[in-house]
């Protein structure tokens, strides 16, 4: 990484490429989401089953999978429950689709149709492995709405405490700057998570809050930056010291996001099926966040400062001057 260690790119120059990209992936993605007709919520946020089985010996997973997947049930996810000395695994799926050449099945006992179904490919018996007794849960729209409601309240609810922590802990501008870069990283990883047919589930939203925080992280490296050079560098262009302030940080932040997605990108390689989709907003979000930091958040610090400079300028030209007195 030695040579990152004196770079001296003009970053600002091509801040408006910058932008065309990120606006490039946002729009492919909000058009995609149209298409399939709305944001895609899992099990979490939308009407479905919950079922929790258990069984005499520690049963194998993709046994399960298989078994529930034969019944039309493909988008269903399945983990281990609990302690694993339990033997218990918990189903999950959305409400009941349609399955070709099947007869709509009874509710039976109280217990959704789906759930019916399910207990009943269990209770054959998975390679000897019998059920031992089972739990099921409706999940109703009115939960699901709920849910969808806290986590927006929690995403906007983390946003402006943040704003408000940097903007005491620097100046508002940058305040403003990490905010839209933080709002900028989660739209485009979920214009990303929509590109790529991933759910919005609660191990999602989980994601997505740990991808606020490390962006906000990063943000802060580069803005503490900025503030010790304008105190050394007093004659220099804002505009400078921030490119120069990206550049004496970006050995640094090359090396903490690229250690970071080698981690979640072991775990999205080989979470497997039930971390998968948490995996990948953590991989997408690590890197738009590392890109927001340099091309989106620093560039809104500098046309905000302009922006207040110009409006400065103009007020003071239309002072009206005083009037000379004739004597």
């Amino acid at each position: 990484m030695d040579i990152l260690r004196d770079t001296s790119i003009d970053w600002l120059k091509y801040r408006w490429w910058f932008a065309g990209v990120s606006l490039a992936v946002f729009v492919a993605g909000a058009v995609d989401t149209v298409a399939q007709g709305g944001i895609r919520y899992g099990i979490d946020f939308s009407e479905g089953t919950l079922v929790v089985a258990k069984f005499t010996e520690p049963p194998e997973i993709e046994a399960v999978r298989d078994a529930v997947s034969g019944l039309g049930y493909g988008n269903a996810v399945i983990q281990r429950y609990d302690a694993p000395e339990l033997n218990q695994v918990m189903i999950r799926i959305e409400k009941e689709p349609e399955v070709e050449g099947a007869a709509p099945a009874e509710s039976a006992g109280g217990i959704d149709a789906s759930a019916n179904r399910i207990l009943g490919v269990l209770r054959s018996g998975l390679d000897g492995n019998a059920l031992e007794s089972a739990s099921t849960e409706v999940v109703g729209p009115v939960i699901g709405e709920e849910l969808r409601r806290r986590a927006r309240n929690a995403t906007i609810l983390a946003l402006f405490a943040m704003l408000i922590y940097i903007g005491f802990r620097f100046e508002p501008v940058y305040g403003v700057g990490a905010t839209v870069a933080v709002i900028h990283d989660v739209l485009v990883t979920l214009a990303l998570v929509s590109l790529f047919d991933h759910e919005i589930s609660l191990n999602v939203i989980a994601a997505f809050m740990t991808l606020v925080g490390y962006s906000v992280n990063d943000t802060i490296v580069i803005f503490d930056r900025v503030r010790e050079n304008r105190h050394i560098h007093r004659r220099m262009e804002l505009s400078d010291i921030v490119n120069l302030s990206i550049n004496q940080t970006l050995r640094r932040t090359v090396l903490t996001s690229g250690l970071t997605l080698v981690a979640v990108g072991a775990l999205l390689m080989w979470g497997g099926e039930v971390l998968r989709a948490f995996a990948f907003v953590l991989v997408a979000g690590v890197a738009v966040g590392t890109w927001s930091s340099i091309a989106i958040a620093s560039p809104i610090v500098i046309w905000w400062r302009r922006r207040r400079r110009g409006s400065a300028a103009s007020a003071e030209e239309q002072r009206p001057t005083a009037k000379p007195i004739r004597v």
